[in-house]
């Protein structure tokens, strides 16, 4: 139920987001580093609160510099990544793209270790290209339903999705979840204040915007991730990444009901061959562990 609701509210989240930049005409770049300081510090406080020695892991030289290509690379650039991809479309087309990178992973490591995949990883490789060429073109080979900047933004945040699950497993099992998690969040903000501190000053605040980074910070990021990491630990990754795919959903639906955006056939039929092609590969991820 943890995964369910998680998922839910990180649908929900990319629409607040696209609700943000439609009503203040702000920039992706700005809502990015105030979404990433605010869900940083929050995290932060959280571990530190929860008793984790959260400046261990900036002690060890080594150990602070995979943190912060962690930061640059992964947390800073895979919302970034997002929220331009719902600049140029909206957070239904953003939300189903990124759900590219767990068979990005898989090609990844399929090739890197020189292995043959199995037939179920072969078919996710197939319906999730399959499912994009569905989203993107609509069938049609000789034109694109979608903007090209959304097609290179939305296919960036896939292989920036990828490196931000991967790349920081050593730090994780060493320090914890939180602290890099957090940090990292954290960083990747302060490395765009420099650059986009001072458009805070070019639009309105109202109440309702207020109210809706507080949904995009608190409920979206910071509560959606404990809410994940919870249900994952209770039933598995596996599990958690097949319940993991009512993001989409729910965010193509709240784009509807909310933003008035619909998806067309070949937009359900694309996003539906994607998200199976996730469950496709969690299958084989559970049939690998219980060969195991």
């Amino acid at each position: 139920l943890n995964v369910l609701i998680a998922a839910v509210l990180w649908g929900s989240s990319g629409v607040c987001a696209q609700y943000i930049m439609e009503q203040s005409r702000m920039s992706s770049q700005f809502l990015t580093m105030i979404r990433l300081l605010f869900a940083g510090l929050i995290l932060v406080t959280f571990s530190f609160m929860h008793g984790d020695k959260i400046f261990s892991i900036l002690k060890n030289r080594k150990d602070a510099l995979s943190l912060l290509i962690f930061s640059v690379v992964g947390a800073l650039t895979v919302q970034l990544t997002f929220l331009l991809t719902i600049e140029k479309s909206n957070a239904a087309t953003a939300t189903v793209l990124q759900f590219l990178s767990p068979t990005i992973i898989v090609a990844w490591f399929a090739l890197a270790r020189r292995t043959r995949p199995g037939i179920l990883v072969l078919t996710a490789i197939l319906t999730s290209l399959i499912g994009t060429f569905l989203l993107v073109t609509h069938g049609n080979p000789t034109s694109l339903s979608i903007s090209s900047g959304a097609l290179f933004w939305g296919i960036a945040s896939a292989f920036a999705a990828a490196f931000y699950t991967t790349w920081p497993s050593r730090l994780i099992a060493q320090y914890g979840t939180l602290p890099v998690v957090g940090w990292s969040m954290s960083f990747g903000g302060l490395i765009l204040l420099p650059f986009y501190a001072k458009e805070g000053t070019h639009f309105a605040v109202s109440g309702s915007l207020i109210l809706a980074f507080f949904y995009l910070v608190v409920i979206g990021t910071s509560l959606t991730f404990s809410l994940y990491l919870k249900g994952a630990q209770l039933i598995g990754g596996p599990k958690a990444s097949i319940l993991s795919c009512a993001e989409p959903l729910s965010s193509a639906l709240l784009s509807l009901l909310l933003l008035g955006i619909s998806f067309t056939l070949p937009d359900w039929l694309g996003t539906l061959l994607i998200l199976s092609s996730v469950i496709l590969i969690s299958l084989d991820s559970r049939r690998r562990a219980r060969a195991a």
